[in-house]
């Protein structure tokens, strides 16, 4: 949430609809009607060939071909693709498999994709789920992405709303504007600064049932060092499956929605698509094991933790985040 705006007269806004929420962008400079709807339909162009390459949710997109090809050769792959899935792999690998895109059959399973169900999988289907899922059964190459398992659906939930970001930013960039604010859906990228004020970002408290943007728990001020944020979090997208409250975060080891006292955990990178993924995989490490995966990594992480008594949450930060960033009182 963009936060203590001045001078507002002279921050140009522009807003539209993407990927089942919004995307804001606010400009430090006064752009005329036809500077304003020029980017704005530049910025809609290129959010529309995002979501033609990326969803899950539009049958026909690059990656739904992919996902129901049943060819194991190399398949040609856009560069924009390219781009997300060489990302996803670098860090499905460097966690282990803890992150892994091609966790989509589970997704699917737990009605957390395009079709939804209101009954909790059986240990059964989770079983058979499991067997297609791993993304050592992706291979991206110079020919293109293949897959040695022909079952392999590829879910880039997790990654392709922070390329959304950094895609706008790229095509605020070219139209020459210097200083500006990318939000899609809550996550953020940022570049220049507010006629000499930093940008400032709210980083939201994980409380279930607040509208978004309600209440936040601290002020970031962005720098160009590490311009991008990102939260993921299990406390606003989740349903009821059997009687148990289900998550929409998928743990792709055991098929399971898990909680722990990790509420959210907010990254900052140099790109959105970085620290979108990366948010993703300290959620699915949990209390325990996410800020040691931050520290060991250099990752700049804010987890906001369930607290104990009267203390309603608690914050741990990595050490490079502490380092990154200044703060604000809310």
């Amino acid at each position: 949430m963009a936060c203590g705006e001045s001078r507002a007269e002279n921050v140009s806004r522009l807003s539209g609809e993407t990927m089942g929420t919004f995307w804001n962008v606010s400009i430090a400079a006064e752009l005329d009607d036809a500077a304003r709807n020029t980017l704005k339909q530049r910025i809609e162009s290129e959010l529309e060939a995002v979501n033609d390459s990326m969803s899950t949710y539009r049958d026909n997109s690059e990656l739904m071909r992919i996902n129901h090809s049943r060819n194991t050769s190399p398949q040609t792959v856009s560069d924009g693709l390219r781009r997300v899935l060489a990302k996803a792999l670098e860090i499905s690998k460097e966690s282990e498999g803890v992150y892994d895109i091609t966790v989509g059959p589970l997704v699917n399973l737990w009605g957390f994709g395009p079709e939804k169900r209101r009954d909790k999988p059986s240990d059964a289907e989770i079983a058979a789920a499991l067997q297609h899922v791993g993304y050592q059964k992706l291979q991206l190459s110079a020919e293109g992405l293949s897959k040695s398992d022909p079952e392999i659906f590829i879910d880039l939930s997790s990654i392709a709303k922070g390329y959304g970001v950094d895609v706008v930013a790229e095509t605020i960039d070219a139209a020459g504007y210097p200083n500006y604010l990318v939000e899609i859906g809550g996550e953020i990228r940022s570049k220049g600064n507010k006629y000499g004020a930093p940008w400032r970002v709210g980083i939201e408290r994980p409380e279930a049932g607040l509208v978004s943007g309600a209440a936040v728990a601290n002020i970031i001020a962005m720098n160009d060092r590490l311009p991008a944020m990102a939260t993921s979090g299990n406390y606003r997208n989740y349903a009821e499956k059997g009687g148990e409250m289900a998550y929409h975060i998928i743990d792709p080891k055991d098929g399971k929605s898990h909680s722990s006292r990790l509420l959210s955990a907010t990254v900052l990178a140099g790109d959105c698509m970085t620290a979108d993924a990366y948010a993703t995989t300290l959620m699915l490490l949990g209390d325990k094991k996410a800020l040691v995966f931050a520290d060991a990594h250099n990752l700049a992480a804010e987890l906001i933790l369930a607290g104990e008594g009267d203390k309603p949450y608690l914050i741990q930060r990595s050490k490079a985040f502490t380092q990154a960033i200044q703060e604000e009182q809310p």
